[in-house]
């Protein structure tokens, strides 16, 4: 444990970390990190690459180890791959034995007070061992579904799990027995721990909900009507059909009256082509990965249409702290993720019609949803670095307190 007085050393564990992105998750744990070296803290992150090549580096405060992912090929490049081969991945990242040296030399050379995990997707079982190896306590937190489900979204087939698939229960058994290792888990919402809980995981980790923070930024203003009369819808993530992509495109190809749709970000280039042939409109301009400072001012309602059960939702967040309104599905944590938005709608997932009615509801009233004003997210960097750093706190309380009572029964 750190010494008294002493800067704790934490590695934070994600399958990605900036400026490699797949969505918010990313930013999320960099704005953490971050935030927690401004703290007194000492982090490390390790997390995976393409290529072949370890590459170490120091990016705002924070010592970055990137690993390359020895498994079949690499997922995020946008690739489709066969049915065969996703298989034998997924079975590789079952129990791959071939990650475990690399991530232990990473946990032996920063020698870490203790490990925080994220998304471990490509890890595998090997930063438990690692844990394991030294008797390290960890904390994790969960951002999607990876722990229940192969695919880390309960979604297949274009439809939502509504229970686990057999295959799931057995490709990530191993992760169900690691997790009772676990000190203290985190999620991004209570839905999420609930729906964990009751899978069988953490069955003695202390728990808590810390969702997550818009990081700090210029609230960009929107121009008057008179000037711009056309209101701009907004969605921001990953293009892919639980991110209910094509429920909003349905909806929005039905409406009546001028808008515009600005859709930011990355996904499978043969997907995201077929939408772009389908949904063919001057309207929508796909913007591809772009950043927020440069997506929020020519934006004036964010959509967020999941079909998934979303497990929180940063990009909401930081529609709510920009003053921008907001219509998102109800479901996941996307509901807490919207409170204090100064206009806002929920709708059901997958319900065209429904999102459709609430577009139309900002075209009838749009000075009502361009000025809807500064909202208030639930959490702000500074209360979710401090709720972080409490639990750390006690978690290596309790772990001292432990190995000090095995020792006065030896």
């Amino acid at each position: 444990m750190a010494k008294a007085g002493g800067a704790v050393r934490v590695l934070i564990v994600n399958t990605l970390y900036p400026p490699h992105y797949v969505g918010g998750a990313e930013r999320s744990v960099a704005q953490l990190a971050q935030g927690l070296v401004r703290a007194g803290a000492d982090v490390s992150v390790l997390t995976l690459k393409s290529g072949r090549e370890a590459v170490e580096a120091v990016a705002g405060g924070v010592s970055v180890h990137r690993l390359p992912l020895n498994n079949l090929y690499w997922p995020y490049d946008g690739e489709r791959r066969s049915p065969v081969r996703r298989a034998v991945w997924h079975g590789l990242e079952a129990a791959n034995p071939w990650m475990d040296e690399a991530v232990d030399r990473v946990v032996e050379r920063v020698r870490p007070d203790l490990i925080h995990l994220h998304l471990t997707t490509g890890f595998s079982l090997s930063v438990y061992r690692a844990a394991a190896r030294r008797d390290l306590p960890l904390v994790q937190t969960l951002r999607d579904w990876s722990m229940t489900c192969a695919r880390a979204s309960m979604f297949r087939s274009e439809r939502r799990c509504e229970t686990r698939c057999g295959s799931c229960v057995l490709l990530t058994a191993g992760k169900r027995a690691r997790a009772q290792a676990v000190d203290h888990v985190i999620a991004l919402s209570r839905p999420v721990l609930e729906a964990h809980r009751a899978a069988g995981y953490f069955r003695d980790a202390a728990a808590s909900v810390i969702g997550n923070a818009a990081a700090q930024a210029v609230v960009s203003a929107r121009p008057s009507l008179a000037d711009d009369p056309v209101m701009t819808f907004g969605f921001m993530g990953r293009v892919e059909p639980e991110k209910g992509i094509e429920v909003l495109l349905r909806a929005v190809m039905g409406l009546e009256g001028d808008w515009r749709l600005r859709i930011a970000g990355r996904g499978e280039a043969a997907y995201v082509q077929r939408l772009r042939r389908t949904y063919a409109d001057p309207r929508i301009v796909w913007l591809g990965q772009v950043e927020a400072a440069d997506f929020w001012p020519t934006v004036d309602v964010l959509i967020a249409p999941s079909v998934w059960a979303e497990p929180f939702g940063r990009v909401v967040v930081e529609a709510v702290q920009q003053g921008r309104g907001v219509i998102a599905s109800r479901i996941g944590g996307l509901p807490e993720a919207a409170s204090g938005a100064g206009a806002a709608a929920l709708v059901e997932p997958g319900d065209e019609g429904a999102l459709a009615r609430a577009m139309g509801e900002v075209l009838a009233t749009p000075e009502r949803w361009r000025f809807a004003g500064g909202g208030t997210p639930m959490w702000t960097e500074a209360s979710i670095v401090e709720a972080h750093r409490a639990i750390y706190r006690q978690v290596l309380v309790r772990r001292s307190s432990r190995i000090s009572a095995e020792r006065d029964q030896e």
